[in-house]
C-alpha cells in the first residue's frame, strides 16, 4: 500500500512539474510576440515619386509651381483633422497638390465589384494609391424634340464632355482592386489653404463651352509622406 501511495506522489508531482513547464514555455512565446515589431506601412515606390516629379512641371513653365499658386508659402504642418494623410494628388490637366488628404469622416470608400456583384468597403488608412481608369469618354449630343408631339429628336448643335470612370485601389497588403465608386469626396490641406471636395465618381458631365481636356478629374492620388516631401522641395 505504502509503495502505491509512494508512486501516486510521484506521478502528481510530475504532472505538477509538466504544468508549470508548458506555462513557462506559454508565456515566453507570448512575450516574444508582443516584442515583434508591428508591421510599418509601406512607403511610396521610387517609380511612383519619379514619375510624379518628372509629370509635375513642364520644362517649360516657369518657376511658380502648381502648389505655390494654390497654397502660397503654406507649410505642410498638421491638418485640422486628425484622421488625415500625407500624399499628393495629381490632376489630369498636369497639376500635382502635395498636402494632407481625407475624406468624409468615418466614412470608407464604398467601391463596387462588377465582376463579383458586391461592395467592398475600404479605410483610407488601408489605401497605398488610387488611379482613375477612364471606361469612356466623349463629346456628348445634345437633343431636342423635333417638334411638339411629334416622337422625333434634332441635333442643337451643342455638345459637352462626359466621362465613364472606375476606381483602381493598391492597399497597403499590395493587392488592387477596380470597380466604381458612386462620388466619394476627397479634401487636401496644405497649412491655412484647403482644395476641395474632390469627387470620385462614376460619371463626369462638363458645359456645353467645354471640350475634354477642360474636365479637369483627379487622376491619381498617392498616400506617402515621403512623395508629398519629395513634392513640396520641388
Amino acid at each position: 500500500m505504502l509503495k502505491m501511495f509512494h508512486h501516486r506522489k510521484i506521478s502528481v508531482q510530475l504532472f505538477v512539474l509538466a504544468g508549470m513547464a508548458m506555462f513557462a514555455v506559454w508565456v515566453c512565446m507570448g512575450q516574444a510576440a508582443s516584442t515583434q515589431p508591428k508591421a510599418a506601412r509601406p512607403a511610396a515606390d521610387d517609380d511612383d515619386i519619379d514619375f510624379v516629379l518628372k509629370h509635375a512641371t513642364p520644362t517649360t513653365a516657369p518657376a511658380t509651381s502648381p502648389a505655390d499658386e494654390l497654397f502660397g508659402t503654406s507649410k505642410p504642418s498638421r491638418p485640422t483633422r486628425t484622421d488625415a494623410l500625407p500624399g499628393v494628388i495629381v490632376l489630369s490637366d498636369g497639376k500635382t497638390l502635395p498636402g494632407w488628404l481625407y475624406t468624409t469622416a468615418e466614412k470608407d470608400f464604398d467601391v463596387f465589384i462588377d465582376a463579383d456583384k458586391r461592395w467592398v468597403h475600404v479605410p483610407f488608412l488601408n489605401v497605398l494609391s488610387i488611379t482613375a481608369v477612364v471606361d469612356e469618354e466623349k463629346m456628348e449630343p445634345e437633343w431636342r424634340w423635333k417638334e411638339m408631339g411629334v416622337p422625333e429628336k434634332v441635333f442643337t448643335g451643342r455638345e459637352y464632355p462626359t466621362r465613364r470612370f472606375r476606381w483602381k485601389f493598391h492597399l497597403i497588403d499590395d493587392s488592387t482592386l477596380t470597380g466604381v465608386v458612386k462620388g466619394q469626396p476627397v479634401w487636401l490641406e496644405l497649412g491655412q489653404a484647403k482644395v476641395g471636395p474632390m469627387l470620385l465618381h462614376e460619371r463626369s458631365k462638363g458645359e456645353f463651352s467645354q471640350k475634354l481636356a477642360d474636365l479637369v478629374y483627379v487622376k491619381q492620388i498617392f498616400v506617402s509622406k515621403r512623395l508629398m516631401d519629395a513634392v513640396l522641395k520641388q
